[in-house]
C-alpha cells in the first residue's frame, strides 16, 4: 500500500493530467498543490511511484502520466464522490422524464444526455423484446369495418395496426373480444409465447386474432436480441488521445459493430451498480486506450439493460461515475413507473 505522501502525489498527478493532457512534472505539483515538501522530494516520490507501476514516463525528458494501475488505485481508494446539487439533479431528471411514456425515446434521450454531460461516447443496451410483458390489448372501432389494434407492453412499448375487417363489429363486441384477449395475454412475456398460443388466438378471435399474432411475430422478428444505441461519437475525436486517425478508426469500428459492443458490455450487465474497466482491464485490445464506466438499470427488481460511457483513460472519473449512476437510477425509476 502507498503511504500518505505518495497518495497525495499520485492524486495530484492524476488530477493535473486529466485537466491538461500533458505529462506532469514535480515543479508543477509543488507550485499548484500545497503538499508542504520540496520539488526534489516530490520528484523522488514520483520516481518511486513509477518504479512500482502507478506512473510512467512517456519520454526521458517529460514528466509522468498515470498508468492503468495508478488510475485503478485512484478510483478504488483516492477518489471522492462527486455530488450534484438538487437543482442539477432536477434538471437532469426533467430532461429525461419528458419522454418517460415511451421506453425507446426515454432510453435514447438518456443516452444523448449522458454523452452531452460527459463529453464522451455513451452507450446503452435496451431491454430484449422477448423479455417484455403484455400489459393490455385495446381495440378501437373507427367504423363498422375499420379497427385499430393497439398492443401495449411493459415497460412503455406500444405497437399498433389499422385493419379492415370483412365482418362488421359493434363496440360491445370489441369490448368483449378485448376483455377475452387481455385475460389470455396479460402478464405473460413474449418469450412465453409459442405456436400453440398463436394457434389458439387465431382460432378464438378470427381476423382480429390473426392481426394480433402478426404484430407479436413482427416484434419478435424485427427486434430479436438486444438493441444497442450510442451517442456522442464526435466527442471522442476531440480528445488529444484520438487525434491519431488510425487510433480513432479502430474505436469507431467497435461502435459500429453491435456484437462487439454487446461483448464489451456483457461483464457490466452481470451485477447491479457501477462497473469501471480501465485500459488493459478491457478484454478487447482495441479498447485498451479507453475506460468504460457502466451501470445496470432495472424495472422493479429486474435488471433489464446497461448504460455507460466510453472515454480515454484520462477521464474525470468522479464526475463520470456519478453521472452514469444518476442517469441509470433516473432511467430505472421512470421505467418502473411505466409498469
Amino acid at each position: 500500500m502507498l503511504d500518505e505522501r505518495k497518495r497525495l502525489v499520485l492524486r495530484a498527478v492524476i488530477e493535473d493530467y486529466v485537466e491538461t493532457a500533458e505529462p506532469v512534472g514535480s515543479r508543477t505539483i509543488a507550485r499548484k498543490h500545497n503538499l508542504g515538501v520540496s520539488p526534489a522530494t516530490i520528484r523522488n516520490e514520483m520516481a518511486d511511484l513509477e518504479e512500482t507501476g502507478y506512473l510512467h514516463q512517456p519520454h526521458v525528458s517529460a514528466g509522468r502520466v498515470p498508468s492503468d494501475k495508478g488510475y485503478r488505485f485512484y478510483v478504488d481508494v483516492l477518489m471522492e464522490p462527486h455530488t450534484f446539487s438538487e437543482r442539477e439533479y432536477g434538471v437532469i431528471y426533467r430532461e429525461i422524464s419528458g419522454y418517460y411514456r415511451e421506453m425507446e425515446r426515454l432510453i435514447r434521450e438518456a443516452t444523448r444526455l449522458l454523452a452531452l454531460l460527459t463529453q464522451s461516447i455513451s452507450v446503452v443496451v435496451a431491454p430484449r423484446m422477448d423479455r417484455l410483458v403484455f400489459k393490455h390489448v385495446q381495440l378501437v372501432l373507427l367504423d363498422e369495418n375499420s379497427i385499430l389494434v393497439i398492443l401495449v407492453l411493459q415497460p412503455g412499448i406500444v405497437k399498433n395496426k389499422l385493419i379492415k375487417t370483412e365482418q362488421s363489429y359493434s363496440p360491445a363486441q370489441l369490448h368483449e373480444i378485448s376483455t377475452a384477449l387481455n385475460q389470455k395475454l396479460k402478464g405473460i412475456t413474449y418469450r412465453e409465447l409459442g405456436p400453440t398460443v398463436f394457434s389458439e388466438i387465431i382460432r378464438d378471435f378470427g381476423e382480429i386474432g390473426t392481426v394480433l399474432v402478426e404484430l407479436v411475430f413482427r416484434g419478435l422478428t424485427e427486434d430479436k436480441g438486444e438493441q444497442v444505441y450510442s451517442s456522442g461519437t464526435a466527442n471522442i475525436l476531440q480528445q488529444p488521445e484520438f487525434q491519431d486517425v488510425d487510433r480513432a478508426r479502430v474505436l469507431l469500428e467497435i461502435l459500429d459493430e453491435k456484437e462487439r459492443l454487446l461483448s464489451l458490455l456483457s461483464d457490466a450487465s452481470k451485477s447491479r451498480g457501477v462497473h469501471i474497466a480501465i485500459g488493459h482491464e478491457n478484454p478487447h485490445e482495441e479498447m485498451q486506450d479507453c475506460s468504460l464506466v457502466t451501470s445496470t438499470y432495472h424495472v422493479g427488481r429486474d435488471v433489464v439493460g446497461t448504460i455507460g460511457v466510453i472515454g480515454p483513460t484520462r477521464m474525470e472519473y468522479a464526475r463520470v461515475v456519478s453521472l452514469v449512476d444518476l442517469i441509470a437510477s433516473s432511467l430505472s425509476e421512470l421505467l418502473t413507473e411505466l409498469k
